[in-house]
């Protein structure tokens, strides 16, 4: 299924993670995925001891986790409701839709933000991320770069550790796989922008083009 086709649904996400051992991983997961084989447009993503449930419906995705619960409640294993959560994309994803319950009795609320594998996703008509949390940590690392060797060091090792420690493990994480519209490239040159003014000791933008 492509890209656009997925967005023109309304995509409610459940991401649930368990506390399970490595050698259950292989025992769960084939059941786990026939839960979407019963349901049109549905689907599950499982990594490690996290579940994504995909559904285009309130009624399919909570049909969907029970099923899930099911299987893990056989396998003796919980879901850790407090970090699950619900989300939704598409045309209604800012309706109000009730919670659902795991079956210890514990709420798995609704967000409008996920992360997921370092990517923060956001609520949204369309599939849409946030380069917040990214551009904080990446300004946070070079600061402590900047802090720790100063002016010692060439400029030539300060661009080689800004680039192998906060440009491509921070702030370019995960971006390969997303598309980038010029509202994020914009959001990216900001704070590599700023960083190459504090290197070079300038607040004209010119040079740093220039350079």
């Amino acid at each position: 299924m492509t890209y656009g086709h997925i967005c023109s649904r309304l995509i409610l996400v459940c991401v649930m993670v368990l506390s399970c051992r490595q050698c259950y991983f292989a025992i769960y997961i084939d059941d786990v995925c026939t839960c979407s084989k019963f349901y049109r447009y549905s689907y599950v993503i499982l990594y490690a001891d996290d579940i994504v449930l995909l559904a285009p419906s309130v009624t399919t995705r909570e049909s969907m986790f029970t099923s899930c619960v099911v299987e893990l409640t056989y396998l003796d294993m919980a879901v850790n409701s407090k970090k699950s959560c619900c989300f939704r994309v598409g045309p209604r994803c800012d309706k109000h839709c009730k919670n659902i319950r795991t079956s210890r009795g514990h709420l798995i609320p609704w967000v409008d933000e996920m992360r997921y594998f370092g990517l923060f996703i956001v609520q949204s008509r369309t599939f849409k991320y946030s380069l917040d949390h990214a551009k904080r940590s990446f300004y946070h690392a070079v600061n402590g770069i900047f802090g720790r060797i100063g002016r010692m060091a060439s400029e030539e090792v300060i661009l080689e550790l800004i680039k192998t420690k906060c440009l491509l493990p921070i702030l370019l994480y995960g971006l390969e796989v997303c598309p980038l519209s010029k509202t994020n490239l914009r959001s990216l040159d900001f704070p590599i922008n700023r960083f190459f003014m504090k290197l070079f000791n300038t607040s004209d933008i010119q040079i740093v083009t220039e350079c």
